[in-house]
């Protein structure tokens, strides 16, 4: 008997900041999680007292956190302590996770229809 032998990967796509490399899970679970914290993401910086550095580090905190996972603030901003720097990518990342996950939705969406279409067309064959 032949063995199955099924590789597995983890769905994403890398992002490195400052040299600093994180994985954006694209999994259905964390899109779904991503989707709703960065609602929350979106309040805290409407709220945002601009005139504070503590309140905007605690804003870009939580949205790099939300995006690439918990501590990832901290990180980026032990290796370039410069706040302006990372208000700025912060929306570059935004959008291009924004664009990468939109492109994985699609993607996702053709391989399902491309599925079911093999499988359709083998029922036929079958009935044929």
């Amino acid at each position: 008997m032949k063995a199955v032998d099924i590789k597995v990967e983890r769905t994403g796509f890398p992002v490195t900041l400052a040299e600093v490399e994180f994985f954006f899970d694209c999994s259905t679970e964390h899109i779904e999680k991503y989707e709703s914290e960065y609602v929350q993401v979106e309040k805290k910086l409407s709220e945002l007292n601009e005139d504070n550095i503590e309140s905007q580090k605690e804003a870009l905190r939580l949205g790099y956190d939300v995006m690439l996972g918990e501590g990832a603030f901290d990180k980026l901003y032990g290796k370039v302590p410069d706040l302006i720097a990372w208000i700025n990518a912060f929306f570059d990342l935004s959008e291009g996770i924004a664009q990468n996950i939109e492109g994985f939705k699609k993607s996702q969406e053709k391989k399902a229809s491309d599925v079911k279409t093999k499988y359709l067309k083998k029922k036929a064959i079958k009935k044929g």
